[in-house]
């Protein structure tokens, strides 16, 4: 972009629409080539932009009129000013052109938007009620939520294993020790095992998507729980899948009964492993919320939502 950086000329897409538009009023047959141009398509999608924003504001949040339309303005500007800034000074110079009109129209629709909530709304559910429902489906953990819990702790997981073996290599110039096995069985007890037994069975990802794990008839987890419980989850597969690995390592350089056995024992752990996996997705499928590991170690999780009262 070689041209202005910044239209300050208010009403100019007004008039740059009075002078190109085909538009007769006397003439309807000029109606629809009219509504096709760009100097009438952009104002009015500028409109529409921030129209279901101003709708939003007064539906759920409840904002008074002037409040909307100053949120309304506040939003337009931060588009226009995400442009004027290159995307943050990520590239040399604006990517689009910093327009006055532009935060008129966003801010007229959001304006527009909730003028004429009513019209669109009258048949949604109350604020009060969607909560309601919200909080009751919050109670319920659902294996989704677990699944997110198990994502968000395995990348947390993940960034700090690259910052370690990034630091050890700098400062003790050793090599990736981070993608041995035993890297890994290490993390499981540090971070699944140990962290749950201080935080009373909570990691980042249980704490971001606000679940924790507890046992039957205790109000704390005993780390014995906690070895059973994550022992059947990770060891169980993770190790399996080492000592698969490890086996066939062997049969490979083995004859005769010994590698045959050494197959069928690797069949067998294969077996196992696909029982495994079959088990959580038969669980998932059938929304059966207590998984094999949870019930071997008496524990399960729970959410930790609690519904707020009318006065809070």
């Amino acid at each position: 972009m070689t041209g202005p950086k910044i239209e300050w000329h208010l009403f100019a897409s007004w008039e740059n629409f009075r002078r190109n538009t085909v538009l007769v009023l006397s003439e309807p047959s000029t109606y629809l080539p009219a509504m096709r141009q760009s100097v009438f398509l952009e104002p009015v999608f500028n409109v529409l932009l921030l129209f279901p924003f101003g709708i939003y504001l007064r539906y759920y949040f409840r904002l008074s009129f002037v409040k909307t339309v100053i949120a309304s303005f506040c939003l337009s500007l931060f588009f226009e000013l995400t442009q004027l800034s290159g995307l943050y000074f990520i590239y040399p110079r604006p990517y689009r052109l910093f327009d006055v009109n532009d935060l008129l129209t966003n801010t007229i629709g959001g304006t527009l938007g909730f003028i004429m909530t009513p019209i669109f709304t009258f048949m949604l559910p109350t604020r009060a009620r969607m909560d309601e429902v919200s909080y009751e489906r919050g109670k319920t953990v659902s294996l989704t939520r677990r699944a997110v819990a198990y994502l968000i702790d395995w990348s947390f997981l993940s960034v700090l294993t690259f910052f370690i073996a990034l630091s050890l290599q700098l400062t003790l110039s050793v090599g990736d020790i981070t993608s041995s096995s035993w890297w890994i069985f290490l993390e499981v007890i540090l971070y699944f095992m140990i962290v749950p037994y201080l935080t009373n069975g909570l990691t980042l990802g249980k704490k971001i998507v606000r679940i924790r794990v507890i046992q039957e008839n205790r109000e704390r987890l005993s780390f014995k729980a906690l070895v059973i419980r994550y022992g059947y989850l990770y060891f169980l597969f993770y190790g399996l899948g080492w000592l698969n690995q490890m086996l066939q390592q062997v049969t490979n350089h083995t004859t005769g009964v010994l590698q045959v056995s050494g197959i069928f024992v690797i069949l067998g752990i294969s077996f196992a492993q696909f029982i495994f996996v079959l088990n959580i997705i038969l669980s998932f499928l059938r929304k059966k919320r207590v998984l094999f590991y949870e019930k071997a170690s008496h524990t399960h999780t729970i959410s930790t939502i609690k519904v707020k009262n009318d006065n809070e």
